[in-house]
């Protein structure tokens, strides 16, 4: 990302292992328990806040992925140059699709459009869909999520300093099954150098970056 949220911050190795989101590292927390990651007031709008596509399942097909992306000058219309960073990236290998919602196998040579939303105003929150979709925990899905954009004050206390760079190191994805339903953590990856935070999903839910 072009932005770091703190200058001192050294860059980290993977600090947690990826996991599945049907496995938590914790209890489940009420929206009230937690503080979300917000995007900063000088954040550029992004490109779109939804995007969505045909996966397919084929053992001899492509990976594929989607993403949300900011214009790197914070004007619309770049979005269709390569000058774009990202927010949200979804990605699927080729034969990452196991089951439907309703509960039957997906069959190799068939697909299923796969949708992803920014539903968090300002907060870093997002919807995926469609739910009960499941994936081959052999090969699960990969959501990276990054948070250059991101306010500095994390804590928003009104000051950027070092309570904010030991907060960094407490952020993590939490899922939630659906709105109004606790959060729970999701046993996560993160790269502090490059702002980026990611998981491993067996399913689809929503996903925030909080504390």
């Amino acid at each position: 990302m072009k932005h770091p949220i703190h200058p001192t911050l050294m860059a980290t190795a993977l600090v947690a292992a990826l996991a599945s989101c049907s496995d938590s590292t914790g209890g489940g927390s009420s929206q009230n328990d937690l503080t979300f990651l917000r995007l900063a007031p000088t954040a550029p709008p992004l490109c779109s806040d939804s995007v969505g596509a045909k996966f397919g399942k084929d053992p001899a097909g492509q990976d594929q992925e989607i993403a949300l992306v900011f214009p790197v000058s914070g004007n619309l219309a770049d979005c269709a140059s390569p000058s774009t960073e990202d927010f949200l990236r979804l990605k699927l290998t080729s034969t990452s699709l196991l089951r439907y919602p309703d509960g039957n196998l997906i069959a190799n040579g068939d697909s299923v459009f796969i949708y992803v939303k920014w539903v968090g105003s300002d907060s870093i929150l997002f919807d995926l869909q469609p739910a009960g979709l499941i994936f081959d925990p052999a090969k699960p899905a990969e959501l990276q999520i990054e948070y250059g954009e991101a306010t500095e004050d994390l804590n928003h206390d009104g000051r950027v300093d070092a309570e904010d760079s030991t907060i960094e190191h407490e952020l993590d994805i939490w899922r939630q099954e659906k709105p109004g339903d606790p959060f729970v953590r999701v046993g996560t990856g993160k790269a502090e150098d490059v702002n980026e935070i990611e998981a491993k999903l067996n399913g689809f839910s929503r996903y925030a970056i909080a504390y």
